[in-house]
């Protein structure tokens, strides 16, 4: 692994081979690199350098977990099964999409900012060069993930399926209304 400003990603759950290691280095060195320029033109201290870790059993290409209690590393978690089946594309824009997470939490840690607003987007595209883009196109097969119950309902004009959380706030009262015909959706018999 090659130092990095605050020293190596420290990588956990899974281990992964000393190329990929020093890929995502490189990658977080050359984002933290420009980050800090630009943090430093508008007057942020640097950002500690986060930690870096593997999983295997969700969908989701990554996910940035803020600094708990504010001031020290956030995390960056990144999908190791896509990881190896598209590495670059996953160096160059999922690094670079967690990475500005940690960001625009640094910029405003009292104030929630939209998780993909006009910052995110500002960061992704002026100072990565990545095009903003809030969900990955990587292939799911094959990942172990729990996946979440469809519950079946209906509208005026089509057939809608609700996720469990959904269908229990449904089934307390809360009323979802069809996008379309804006009719609210029932529980179908299925």
């Amino acid at each position: 692994m090659l130092p990095g400003p605050a020293g190596p990603a420290r990588l956990a759950v899974m281990t992964a081979d000393a190329e990929l290691t020093r890929a995502l280095d490189q990658r977080l060195n050359h984002l933290l690199a420009r980050a800090h320029r630009e943090l430093a033109a508008r007057g942020f201290p640097p950002l500690p350098r986060p930690e870096l870790r593997l999983f295997d059993d969700r969908l989701d290409a990554g996910r940035a977990s803020p600094p708990q209690g504010g001031g020290g590393a956030g995390i960056i978690e990144l999908n190791a099964v896509y990881l190896h089946r598209a590495r670059n594309a996953m160096l160059r824009e999922t690094v670079a999409h967690e990475l500005a997470h940690l960001i625009v939490f640094h910029m405003s840690p009292r104030r929630r900012q939209p998780p993909h607003g006009r910052l995110w987007r500002d960061i992704m595209e002026n100072w990565f060069e990545v095009e903003p883009e809030r969900t990955h196109r990587f292939p799911t097969q094959g990942i172990r993930a729990r996946r979440q119950r469809r519950w079946p309902y209906r509208c005026h004009c089509s057939a809608h399926e609700l996720t469990t959380v959904r269908h229990r706030r449904a089934q307390r009262g809360t009323i979802y209304l069809c996008r379309r015909c804006r009719g609210p959706l029932r529980v179908s018999a299925s």
